[in-house]
């Protein structure tokens, strides 16, 4: 069976570049830690047509924004 897991991916200290915000350290895909705090709102449907940023000025990433891409600085509406 498939399971979701606390990883450093689904946390809210994680910012661009794979870096953990809290711990100032470069984190793996696979990381874990005791101070995870899950992105409540990140989930299999947040991508750019979901993201606060899209098709904004505060999007880092304009040229490539599209339906079914997500990035590390995807943000709630």
């Amino acid at each position: 069976m498939i399971k979701s897991v606390n990883s450093c991916l689904n946390c809210e200290n994680l910012v661009e570049s794979l870096k953990c915000a809290k711990h100032d350290v470069d984190v793996e895909i696979d990381n874990v830690c005791n101070d995870h705090s899950i992105k409540k709102a990140f989930s299999k449907l947040s991508d750019c047509i979901s993201c606060s940023n899209y098709k904004k000025v505060s999007c880092p990433n304009p040229g490539h924004s599209a339906a079914g891409m997500l990035c590390f600085s995807w943000s709630t509406y």
